[in-house]
């Protein structure tokens, strides 16, 4: 048994590596299964309860350690590095000392370059503009420019101090000014609602939908309206922004159908953009740019061939994608809910939010029975995709940490 000083410093690793984990966007149940490896490699035990504002972690002879912390961040890159130094916790006894570097090095692991970043948001907003059926490259170019512009606005507000729900409102105000130079009211939805798409908090929606599976209430229902908040803070800017020519966000409008192959090209150049916003390591973004596409060709199939609606479609194709990056995403340490949300980006129902969004303003100031009744289709259409997709990325998660559990 170590002595109490040692009992205690192990303790403290414990929670910094948990710490790590939870605020870069580790999934709940894979932070506290990293604690159980982290118990077993350091010869100690610890029970972490995990709330939205901390971490409290409970160790022997009942010590108590208190982290105030929120998981409001993605980085890939520090949860991979603190992963790698857990993992190690299968193979026998850790050295206390090596662990505290190793964290230490993953607390140092930076964040995308911020042209890289703004060279994703271009392209991403611009394969998003693709799939939802932009007919002239004009449109395509300026929703990339837009997002463009947005990202390096949000870096700039980052390093300014200014919180995530200001960087998403100013960036889609941006995306609204941008939006009012388009002729077209088809292209000024593109221009628009695209840059807004990049800026969707899908890891997180993602997350909470997987705590509330896991029967974590508090939290789930936390998550869930943390990001609630940034998907209004982003509607507001596009609102805002539209407003200063009098334009308003259409909420009737339905996106045109685009081939195969497009469809599937796109998805691609989306799925290996968002990596970057959540600073993966470059050398694996080919995993979900690969998986994201045959993701997507079966979600258009589905949709194509089998006629079925958009949200059975949407499920079909996150049970496919789960299947096929769960045991990625353990192997390569990295979180999955960032890598399913790159993978499965084109399925989001951001679009459906926006204008249900929108449409709750107009409907304040001139209210109508159609314009009720669409409102309220946007809200129920995104609420079923939403659940499809979390229920089909979930349900492998599951299924393999039954069988990993049976293993062990």
């Amino acid at each position: 048994m170590p002595s109490g000083d040692q009992s205690d410093d192990a303790i403290d690793i414990v929670l910094d590596a948990a710490t790590l984990l939870y605020v870069n966007g580790q999934s709940t149940t894979m932070t506290l299964t990293a604690v159980e490896r982290l118990n077993r490699g350091l010869g100690t035990s610890s029970t972490l309860i995990p709330a939205w504002a901390s971490l409290l972690l409970v160790g022997p002879r009942n010590t108590i350690r208190v982290a105030a912390v929120s998981p409001t961040a993605v980085s890939m890159r520090r949860v991979a590095a603190t992963m790698a130094s857990v993992d190690r916790a299968q193979d026998g006894p850790l050295d206390p000392a090596v662990v505290r570097r190793e964290l230490a090095a993953a607390h140092q692991e930076s964040v995308s370059n911020f042209l890289v970043f703004a060279a994703a948001c271009a392209t991403g907003a611009g394969a998003l503009a693709v799939i939802f059926g932009a007919h002239h490259p004009v449109t395509v170019v300026m929703a990339a420019l837009s997002a463009a512009l947005g990202g390096l606005t949000r870096r700039g507000l980052g390093r300014l101090g200014f919180g995530i729900l200001t960087q998403g409102f100013v960036a889609a105000l941006i995306a609204g000014l941008i939006g009012v130079a388009a002729v077209h009211d088809d292209a000024l939805s593109l221009v628009v609602l695209c840059p807004a798409m990049v800026l969707v908090p899908g890891p997180h929606i993602l997350n909470g939908a997987l705590d509330l599976l896991d029967l974590r209430m508090t939290l789930g229902i936390a998550r869930l309206g943390y990001a609630a908040l940034v998907l209004s803070a982003i509607a507001a800017g596009l609102i805002i922004g539209l407003a200063a020519d009098g334009r308003s966000l259409s909420v009737a409008q339905t996106g045109a159908a685009v081939p195969l192959y497009v469809d599937v090209l796109a998805a691609g150049v989306a799925a290996g953009s968002y990596p970057v916003f959540f600073s993966m390591p470059y050398r694996m973004i080919g995993w979900p740019v690969a998986v994201g596409m045959l993701g997507h060709a079966t979600h258009w199939w589905a949709l194509t061939v089998w006629h079925t609606d958009i949200a059975t479609a949407a499920l079909i194709s996150c049970l496919i994608t789960g299947t096929l990056l769960i045991p990625i995403s353990h192997s390569l340490r990295i979180p999955f809910a960032a890598i399913g949300f790159a993978s499965v980006v084109a399925l989001v129902p951001g679009v459906y939010v926006f204008r249900m969004l929108a449409g709750l303003v107009q409907f304040a100031t001139a209210p109508t029975s159609e314009l009720l009744t669409t409102l309220t289709s946007d809200g129920a259409v995104a609420a079923l995709i939403i659940s499809g997709m979390a229920t089909g990325l979930a349900v492998p998660m599951h299924l393999y940490a039954v069988l990993a559990d049976r293993r062990r």
